[in-house]
């Protein structure tokens, strides 16, 4: 699929990637808290949600770095060792079918379809990971476990102390103290200023 393309064809095919990754999980991490996201968005947001994520928070792209490359080795790698280990066994090949597999195994040894199938394994990683904080942060809203990091100022001067759960060019998307539903709120002729609150000194 991906031989004999110029650069322009990977830029594309980069582009409709990144778009359809943060579509679907914004869409699911927002939709485990209730809000239809895709009626806040646009192109440009869900194109940039993956990377300001990654960007964000250096933690996070870490893990998914380090998953990323055992995946990587055990797929290439590990993999091959262990298949020729249990392909001589009866109960094996009783379960599998040998010939699929090996054909399976020399096209990953031939490293057809690995570019394919290392994008394939990024996006379910990228997908679990917005649905593991999408119920995480859930659960921290309905236990009243939110902690305000930031405050927002109105174009009224008026000021609300926050937990921010996220933004995109157009919105913000955050809940007050005590509170269990997400406010959203326009940027645009609304807010002042969106201003972190520091961490107390343990």
């Amino acid at each position: 699929m991906f031989k004999n393309l110029g650069l322009q064809e990977y830029f594309y095919i980069g582009y409709i990637y990144l778009i359809i990754l943060g579509i679907i999980s914004d869409a699911i991490f927002y939709g485990i808290l209730g809000v239809p996201y895709l009626n806040y968005t646009t192109i440009l947001d869900a194109l940039i949600s993956p990377i300001s994520l990654l960007t964000n928070n250096w933690k996070l792209t870490l893990f998914l770095a380090l998953v990323f490359i055992f995946m990587y080795y055990y797929i290439t790698r590990w993999s091959f060792k262990l298949y020729k280990i249990f392909k001589v066994k009866k109960w094996y090949q009783k379960i599998y079918n040998i010939e699929k597999l090996d054909k399976i195994y020399k096209d990953i040894e031939e490293k057809k379809n690995l570019v394919q199938a290392m994008l394939l394994m990024f996006f379910i990683m990228f997908i679990a990971m917005r649905l593991g904080m999408g119920l995480g942060i859930r659960n921290k809203i309905q236990t009243k476990e939110v902690i305000p990091n930031y405050t927002i100022t109105f174009k009224d001067d008026s000021v609300k102390e926050i937990k921010l759960i996220d933004q995109n060019s157009s919105y913000v998307f955050y809940v007050e103290k005590d509170d269990k539903i997400i406010a959203i709120t326009p940027i645009v002729d609304n807010l002042k200023q969106i201003k972190r609150i520091p961490k107390k000194e343990s």
